[in-house]
């Protein structure tokens, strides 16, 4: 796992993340405005998107879904 500081997308206060050795986006919460961001690690760098405009594969709860659903016979 590595840290990393980001800046919340809604607020812009500069918050430090924890990421898995993986590649896959996870879903944290600002301390100052309460609210959910996704970071996404990649090989250009981080990214960090507000839940609602992220793309289904950059949202950990819409790339479950949709990586499941792909799985089924």
């Amino acid at each position: 796992m590595s840290a990393v500081t980001v800046d919340c997308p809604y607020c812009r206060q500069s918050v430090t993340v924890t990421q898995g050795e993986d590649y896959a986006p996870q879903f944290h919460a600002c301390p100052g405005c309460g609210k959910r961001f996704i970071v996404e690690r990649g090989a250009s760098g981080t990214k960090v998107m507000k839940e609602k405009e992220a793309p289904c594969m950059s949202n950990p709860e819409c790339r479950e879904i949709e990586t499941s659903a792909t799985c089924e016979e």
